[in-house]
């Protein structure tokens, strides 16, 4: 089973905006599904969350020392690389969930439109000092290997 998590516009929030809340709310959906015990109830189950997975990497020792015995499991989920272009920020996402578990992702239809922040995401991408063979793991290669599409050729 594949989710994708991704924050919505709510209306009734007045504070609800791209910039920081979306960013709480994926971080504490993450907190909600591990609580819930999610990938032992669902061992097969396979979440991306948008965003680089929000605050989750860079609030990493607090997770570590207060939830020592759920500390791995924040480390299950999949990520996105749409974080407006932030190379830093990728490089702390690859070091904490691990560059198997990022993929290539755009905040298209929104960001910067018409058509999202592609530009800025894939300069962060191409920034990044990692191998070549890694990057073509975030570009293509993770999602290949997450999804499996039988191509004919």
């Amino acid at each position: 089973m594949l989710v994708l998590l991704h924050p919505v516009f709510d209306l009734r929030k007045p504070d609800n905006n791209i910039v920081f809340s979306w960013e709480y709310e994926l971080s504490q959906s993450m907190l909600d599904l591990v609580n819930a015990n999610i990938f032992k109830e669902c061992p097969n189950i396979k979440i991306i969350v948008h965003h680089a997975g929000a605050m989750v990497p860079y609030f990493a020792g607090r997770i570590d020392n207060i939830m020592k015995d759920k500390k791995d499991e924040f480390k299950k989920f999949y990520v996105d690389t749409a974080i407006l272009g932030n190379t830093k920020a990728l490089e702390l996402a690859i070091y904490y969930f691990g560059i198997d578990k990022v993929l290539y992702g755009t905040d298209s239809p929104f960001g910067i439109m018409s058509n999202g922040a592609t530009k800025e995401i894939e300069s962060a991408i191409d920034e990044l000092p990692i191998s070549k063979e890694d990057k073509e793991k975030i570009y293509f290669k993770n999602f290949q290997k997450l999804l499996p599409i039988e191509r004919g050729e």
